[in-house]
């Protein structure tokens, strides 16, 4: 367990030139934040089984979306996504904290990071999934503004609209 002053928060943009550095290093702690989750069983899905399918998926999501990550003693602790689609003006949003550190403000913080992020490129609105039952999860997007957008028993669909 670690207080909000051991976390550091980092930005990683789709767009390869506007990044810092290489982002290796941040695609290699990253997948071992997943690992975490493949050990203890996939939610939705995801992250994908295997390695490999983990480390592929990373790098896809680092090529083709907005990132942030929360960042204690040089692990990711956290993770999350706004995939862009242009065309429609929307992303898709998800986030993955490590168990350790939940309830510690970490998933509010990168949810407000990433809100932030879509407003600043005028999208019309963010969507996720969420297991019906994942409870917890759904405290924090209803917190930060979404709603249910549909009636599924196993899965919901929330938006924001922006």
């Amino acid at each position: 367990m670690a207080d909000d002053q051991d976390i550091t928060y980092t930005e990683i943009p789709s767009d390869p030139t506007a990044r810092d550095a290489d982002v290796a290093d941040s695609v290699r702690a990253v997948v071992e934040l997943y690992d975490v989750f493949g050990a203890r069983g996939q939610i939705q899905g995801l992250p994908p089984a295997g390695c490999e399918a983990r480390q592929a998926w990373v790098r896809g999501l680092f090529d083709a979306g907005e990132n942030f990550l929360a960042w204690q003693g040089g692990k990711v602790v956290g993770h999350c996504c706004l995939i862009v689609d242009p065309r429609r003006q929307d992303a898709e949003y998800l986030i993955f904290v490590h168990p350790d550190f939940w309830r510690q403000g970490i998933g509010t913080e990168l949810t407000r990071r990433s809100i932030q992020q879509a407003r600043q490129l005028a999208l019309e609105c963010v969507w996720l999934t969420v297991e019906a039952l994942n409870f917890r999860a759904i405290r924090l997007y209803r917190k930060s503004g979404f709603l249910f957008c549909d009636t599924g028993e196993r899965e919901r669909t929330m938006i924001l609209k922006l």
